[in-house]
């Protein structure tokens, strides 16, 4: 259980895929990657800028490369929504190794503790995820990219500084337990995989749950493998509604590269259809549009908002007589406030 590289649940194929570069350029939008093992966030939007011929691309939340799954990337001007993207909720499956620790909470770390587990061991996993569950304080993992003072925590601690991170606020909704504890032997001690399913706020280490887990159980642990399988509306896994799954395919990088090979362009999700699904879609006229514009702040009717409820926190998308979306938009004082220019 401890090897994931031939597990198909932790890891799809297309690390090693060569792309090729397409001749016309995608559309505007955004898109979901089934990362593999090996490669960095980074590595997908490169190949992605190849497959896409422009190198306006960004994504929307980084995969490490030894996690793989649900990776959002921004194509053109659907780069703006990025930061929207970065904020929903997301679902991973983790396998979790308890009896051993190590100081970066996954496998790529050094072993700091052996303290080994059995299958008894875990007779209280159940009351103890029900805990983590709701709104909790986490610490994050030192190993991070959290930025103390603008350097990396991991870079910090590889230079021998002694790190502390600040508990900080999350969510889990959801702690799950997959299939059975299987017991093996890491490095020479007895210790047990146990899968997980979480589902998580945005900022949620969580490998840094497995830690949890581990040291309140009193047997320690790591997170031996890491799978994303949802992000917002984006999913692998088909135990959520199913007008939600199919909204929103995930695409391996083999299946993008047939398809650019056959000279057509990517499967983007168009502004207008990411909007709707993320925002209250409210029309309104051309005078507002181009008012908005030119940066001005156009009086809003809020008879034509229909049934928008009129929340001065709630970002708009606001829509034209044709019905694409040209402004993310708040109100406020009866005004619309440009959050975001789609058209620029």
């Amino acid at each position: 259980m401890d090897s994931l590289s031939s597990d198909p649940t932790f890891a799809p194929k297309g690390a090693d895929i060569e792309v090729p570069r397409a001749q016309v350029t995608a559309g505007d939008g955004v898109l979901a990657i089934d990362k593999p093992l090996g490669i960095t966030s980074h590595d997908v939007v490169a190949r992605l800028r190849r497959l896409a011929a422009t190198r306006k691309v960004g994504h929307a939340g980084t995969l490490d490369p030894a996690a793989s799954g649900v990776l959002v990337v921004g194509l053109g001007r659907g780069t703006k929504l990025l930061q929207y993207l970065q904020g929903l909720k997301k679902t991973y499956i983790a396998r979790v190794c308890f009896g051993v620790e190590t100081d970066s909470e996954d496998a790529q770390g050094t072993i700091t503790a052996k303290r080994g587990a059995g299958i008894q061991d875990l007779a209280g996993i159940e009351t103890v995820l029900q805990h983590w569950c709701g709104q909790v304080m986490q610490v994050p993992s030192a190993f991070s990219a959290l930025k103390i003072r603008g350097r990396r925590a991991a870079d910090r601690i590889r230079s021998g500084e002694n790190v502390q991170l600040a508990a900080r606020p999350i969510t889990i909704y959801e702690l799950t337990l997959l299939g059975q504890p299987e017991e093996g032997v890491l490095d020479g001690v007895r210790v047990v995989y146990q899968d997980i399913r979480v589902t998580c706020s945005a900022g949620t280490y969580v490998r840094a749950l497995g830690r949890d887990l581990g040291n309140e159980l009193g047997i320690g642990a790591h997170l031996r493998g890491l799978r994303r399988v949802r992000v917002g509306l984006f999913g692998l896994d088909s135990t959520q509604n199913e007008a939600e799954d199919s909204a929103f395919p995930v695409y391996n990088l083999q299946e993008l590269s047939r398809l650019v090979t056959d000279e057509q362009q990517l499967p983007v999700v168009n502004l207008d259809e990411i909007c709707a699904r993320m925002f209250p879609v409210c029309p309104v006229n051309v005078e507002v549009i181009t008012a908005l514009g030119y940066g001005q702040r156009p009086p809003a009717n809020l008879e034509t908002i229909g049934g928008c409820f009129a929340n001065p926190d709630t970002i708009y998308a606001l829509a034209d007589a044709q019905g694409s979306i040209a402004f993310l938009a708040r109100l406020r004082d009866n005004s619309w406030r440009s959050v975001l220019n789609l058209r620029s």
